[in-house]
């Protein structure tokens, strides 16, 4: 038996147990409880199993449609699992055996994307996606092609699926081949982009999954059709101008040197020309119909649409997708700036009403007590309370750019100390608040509707 403590991730839990032949049917007490009660998709972390029966048979243990054998662990006296891998995040529910018999009750088990497992486990509602993904593709101007936009971390395969389903998307833009991969092998069909930067031994495998990149400049492009003289076929690319943002992309007097050495390797397409707008506002529409140069909006505009008339002038592009507009261009029903195909992202995941939020997230008061007044708080003292005031800490909190809010009991409650991952919360209204009561971490729909895909959070979804 593989020692408890050399294993990544530890869950409790509790399962029937097994008599053997001769032996007494096995009894359990009735209550199972999963503690905590969820681990990554892949699998393979221990659950500690106890049904409050006496034997030290095996048990058997269903995490959904899977089976596993669970034998005894004499350091624990508890059952052994190993948890099955699992496709895609969710809940399955866990049924407990011996003997043939099902015993105990039912409980659930939670599958999340990796993440770090002693973080509070996000849940996304991936019906709220697609509600907001079938409003979009109802209200798209005609003509105009749509493109999502997906920079939210895991699991982007549920995202993209959901999407795609949902609004018949023409296009999807990922910052990273990993998720190019993960949408193929979740079988979205639609045409799928990496922004940004693709590296040049990654190209067998753009060519492999039918992914398009972005064309940074003509070193990347000669060495490209290297490689793709020995792979064969032909890798559709988007040449991307920067007209004003400071990111990706050349800056406009590169962009038709950068075209024609597109145009001029056998093996590379120039699919689309794109940028990215810095400032818009409720106002741009008005500044570019009078050519206001002085609204920066106007400026990049004006930029761009050179740009691309000297790409098309030479001969070049003339089929190339343009596409320069993001969510609060369609918001803003900016209609200048809708070219050939609009890029959504945050749209897909926002909401304006509490009960339709996409994100749900929550742990539970690890510590509970009462300071006395004139008690120091923080490093230095620099706050020591006025009177008597009831506390909770939370742990292992990832830090976030966003301000949050902490809800227990229903009541909204500030925080006393922030120590990054380690919270102190203010509980003075909420006298009856103790050890682990439930706390409700929140943000602003409006202001956080992209996830940070580099924060490891285990997610996990419902709505299928």
């Amino acid at each position: 038996m593989t020692s408890v403590l050399a294993l990544s991730v530890l869950v409790l839990a509790g399962c029937g147990q097994d008599g053997g032949s001769d032996a007494p049917p096995a009894t359990a007490s009735g209550s199972v409880a999963l503690s905590p009660s969820h681990g990554g998709t892949q699998g393979g972390n221990l659950v500690l199993a106890d049904t409050g029966g006496n034997t030290k048979e095996p048990v058997t243990v269903r995490f959904g449609d899977k089976e596993v054998e669970c034998e005894f662990d004499d350091r624990s006296s508890r059952h052994a699992c190993e948890v099955p891998a699992h496709g895609t995040p969710g809940t399955v529910e866990v049924s407990f055996a011996a003997g043939g018999s099902e015993i105990g009750e039912k409980t659930a088990y939670t599958y999340t994307t990796h993440g770090t497992q002693d973080i509070p486990v996000l849940t996304v509602d991936t019906e709220t996606v697609r509600r907001n993904a079938e409003e979009i593709r109802g209200d798209f101007p005609s003509g105009v092609q749509l493109g999502a936009v997906l920079k939210n971390g895991e699991p982007v395969d549920v995202f993209g699926k959901v999407i795609e389903d949902a609004a018949d998307v023409d296009y999807i833009f990922v910052p990273k081949l990993d998720d190019a991969i993960a949408l193929r092998e979740a079988g979205v069909e639609a045409k799928i982009a990496v922004l940004y930067v693709a590296q040049i031994e990654d190209i067998p495998l753009l060519m492999h999954y039918d992914v398009e990149v972005a064309a940074t400049d003509p070193a990347w492009v000669e060495a490209a059709e290297q490689v793709l003289s020995t792979t064969g076929g032909t890798l559709k690319v988007h040449l991307w101008v920067d007209t004003g943002m400071g990111r990706e992309g050349v800056v406009p007097e590169e962009a038709l040197p950068l075209a024609r050495a597109v145009g001029d390797a056998p093996h590379l397409e120039l699919a689309g020309i794109a940028t990215h707008f810095s400032t818009i506002t409720e106002d741009d529409g008005a500044a570019i119909e009078r050519n206001d140069t002085s609204n920066t909006t106007v400026a990049q505009k004006n930029r761009f649409d050179g740009a691309v008339a000297s790409i098309r002038d030479a001969g070049l592009g003339e089929d190339a997708l343009i596409h320069a507009g993001a969510s609060d261009v369609l918001a803003n029903d900016l209609e200048p700036l809708y070219y050939d195909l609009l890029r959504v992202g945050g749209m897909f995941f926002g909401a304006t009403a509490p009960e339709d939020r996409v994100y749900s997230w929550t742990t539970e008061l690890n510590q509970v007590k009462t300071l006395p007044a004139g008690w120091c708080i923080d490093y230095g003292c620099t706050e020591p309370t006025t009177e008597p005031k009831k506390v909770g800490m939370i742990n292992h909190i990832p830090t976030r750019e966003n301000e949050l809010t902490y809800t227990v009991g229903g009541k909204q409650v500030p925080v006393l100390l922030d120590h990054g991952t380690v919270l102190t919360l203010d509980l003075s209204q909420v006298p009856d608040a103790a050890v682990g009561d439930e706390v409700v971490i929140d943000f602003s729909a409006e202001a956080f509707h992209l996830l940070d895909g580099t924060a490891p959070l285990p997610v996990t979804t419902t709505g299928g």
